[in-house]
């Protein structure tokens, strides 16, 4: 063997610790690049098997590979931040070691083997490790995709069943990545080494280089933290190249956990804005056949067979009498999907309203779809609660999710101010004429049930005590769906009448498993996205505790050197304490910001099938600030604890220990 390869053989000895994390990260970033290879082979053949046409076919793989690169870009950028750093300490810890060789003889090219065999004898036990972990993860997604596709499966035709494949062009893509990740990660510290003069590296001068201006003491620290305070500000300036790469770590960190929170968010938003959820298992719903007519006046109108309130109110009844189950019946007088319209001065309308429908027209007056809606008369009695109205009060929905031309918008349609609207048929003796409509209360946001929103996809929807619908839907909540579906179909026979001159539809529909489908689609994205990131996160993590850790034992002759002047044990923690807190706070304060920003930036990608308001993710930026500093506080804490009772003679003899 070389002497350098022994060099790095005994460095790899001598630093276990630091080599044990060098080594996760090392594997883990492998283990990340074979299971996206993997999972890009085993999607492949998914679409492979379920798409018959090949140009679609190639599209698809054309897409996954895109991704695939974007992916590998991301781990290879993270995993040399992590896995160079972890050299660079190691050639920062022998820095007079090589001022030693170069001072009997060594070349630049020595130095940067040596620390390239580091790197070389790692890959031997990292890449390999790295690829069977990566397997195991692929296998084990597949696995979890499979079973959150099981009732997508059960209610779609086409059945997507991904296969865990081992293409032996992505393992061995995959060593290659990783092999040229961990030469990069050694190659810019080594590069970096070798240029040092014999005598500055004996000096020691390659690490740590202050300018006395820089140490000048803070005086909000000191006044804060006092002593210890201003020794952690002062050691954090002197190391702020080790505490440089802690602080990128947590900042990638956080900024990923922010990302990955926000699109969970803007992801579950968007599926409520696309599929209307409602709190039911099963729902059963009856329609007419309807005659559109047209006024003068361009405003519209139908005739159609209707059910009254009291009419509704007795299925309401008979369907609560099964065991277990909570019903909410609600009624539009529109009749399937079509609406009426009618006018409304733009001076009503709010301003994002007026922004969706005007496109700078500027137009006086505009004609807005309107479904008038009825509940069952307990439902009935708690939306008045819940506005603040008396029973027999009009209550204005002020809320729309509409598709604008290609995009889901959710929007406040007007500003309510008491007012009153001039609307059709509120009375089946009169279904022709326009009638006023005074509104008396409102609704906004969480108090409106999802259920009025499923029976109304008008612009503005307004509930009435009393009204001859032309749909009706009961969206019942039961523990028993499939019993609950045939009593439901028994019920409609025996009350719904079925003789009149318009045609009346009827049916049930089960959605637990449409409903299930959905959520699985969601919760296997959401796998996969956190998955994803807290790989990224781990690699991360283990720069950090390796970088914490070995900067307290290299610094024990410091301590040693405090301890001997009168610092007390405690005191020592108190000043590492400070040094992870302040250390956080660099890393949050730079951070959070490039997290939001990151969230804006998926915000606006989500924009193009959707719009709602952006919101800021308090949840996972509240969950980041807890991580950061639970992490760095307990790296530092278990790296202090080893210094305990040391020979404080000993440590000022030696540099490290």
């Amino acid at each position: 063997m070389k002497l350098t390869a022994r060099l790095a053989h005994r460095q790899l000895i001598t630093s276990r610790k630091r080599t044990i994390w060098t080594l996760i990260g090392i594997m883990l970033s492998t283990a990340m690049i074979t299971a996206v290879y993997g999972f890009g082979a085993s999607g492949g053949a998914a679409i492979s098997d379920m798409l018959g046409d090949a140009y679609i076919r190639r599209e698809y793989v054309v897409t996954i590979v895109a991704i695939g690169v974007i992916l590998s870009i991301v781990i290879v950028t993270a995993s040399v931040i992590v896995v160079s750093n972890a050299f660079r300490v190691s050639a920062g810890e022998r820095t007079a070691q090589f001022g030693i060789l170069k001072s009997v003889g060594a070349t630049k090219k020595q130095i940067t083997e040596t620390i390239i065999y580091e790197g070389l004898l790692l890959s031997v036990i990292g890449i390999p490790a790295g690829i069977i972990l990566g397997l195991l993860i692929q296998f084990s997604g597949l696995q979890i995709a499979n079973h959150l596709l099981t009732d997508l499966n059960a209610v779609n035709d086409e059945t997507l069943i991904f296969s865990f494949v081992t293409a032996w062009q992505a393992i061995l893509l995959a060593i290659i990545v990783a092999f040229v990740t961990v030469l990069l990660s050694a190659w810019l510290p080594a590069r970096k080494a070798a240029k040092l003069t014999a005598i500055d590296a004996i000096r020691g001068a390659g690490e740590i280089r202050v300018k006395a201006k820089q140490m000048r003491p803070n005086r909000l620290v000191r006044k804060l933290f006092g002593f210890e305070g201003a020794l952690a500000s002062k050691s954090l300036k002197r190391s702020r190249r080790n505490f440089r790469a802690t602080v990128v770590s947590l900042t990638v960190s956080i900024v990923l956990f922010v990302g990955a929170g926000s699109f969970g968010a803007q992801l579950d938003r968007l599926t409520n804005l696309v599929f209307q959820p409602v709190d039911a298992n099963v729902i059963g719903f009856l329609h007419s056949s309807m005659e559109i007519h047209y006024r003068d006046d361009g405003s519209t109108f139908a005739n159609f067979s209707t059910i009254s309130n009291e009419e509704a109110e007795t299925i309401t009844a008979k369907l609560r009498e099964f065991p277990e189950t909570k019903i909410f019946g609600a009624g539009s007088n529109s009749g399937g999907t079509w609406a009426y319209t009618i006018p409304i001065p733009a001076e009503m309308l709010t301003r994002g309203m007026r922004d969706h429908i005007d496109h700078g027209h500027q137009q006086e007056e505009f004609n807005l779809s309107i479904a008038l809606v009825t509940v069952d008369a307990e439902s009935y009695a708690e939306l008045c609660r819940l506005a603040g109205v008396p029973l027999g009060s009009n209550i204005l929905i002020n809320y729309s999710r509409q598709r604008v031309g290609d995009n889901w918008a959710e929007f406040i349609p007007i500003v309510w101010s008491g007012q009153t609207l001039l609307v059709p048929h509120m009375d089946k003796a009169d279904s022709n004429a326009l009638h006023e409509l005074t509104l008396h209360g409102e609704l906004s946001g969480t108090d409106i049930p999802n259920e009025i929103l499923h029976v109304s996809r008008s612009v503005l929807t307004v509930v009435i005590p009393r009204l001859y619908a032309g749909t009706y839907s009961w969206f019942a909540e039961t523990a028993d769906p499939h019993g609950f579906t045939q009593y439901m179909f028994e019920i409609f026979d025996e009350f719904i009448p079925r003789d009149g001159d318009i045609h009346v539809n009827t049916g049930v529909r089960n959605i637990s498993a449409e409903q299930s489908s959905e959520r699985g689609i969601v919760r296997l994205v959401m796998v996969f996205t956190y998955g994803f990131v807290g790989m990224l996160t781990l690699i991360g993590l283990t720069n950090v505790i390796s970088t914490i850790s070995t900067n307290v034992r290299s610094r024990s002759r410091e301590f040693a050197v405090l301890r001997s002047v009168g610092m007390t044990h405690g005191g020592v923690k108190r000043m590492l304490n400070l040094e992870s807190i302040l250390c956080s706070v660099k890393a949050l304060v730079i951070g959070l910001p490039l997290g939001v920003i990151a969230s804006y930036l998926i915000y606006q990608a989500v924009m193009f099938s959707a719009d709602f308001p952006y919101e800021i993710p308090w949840l996972a930026i509240a969950q980041s600030v807890l991580g950061v500093f639970a992490v760095t506080w307990i790296t530092m804490r278990y790296a202090a604890s080893r210094l305990r009772g040391g020979n404080i003679v000993g440590s000022i003899r030696n540099e490290t220990v």
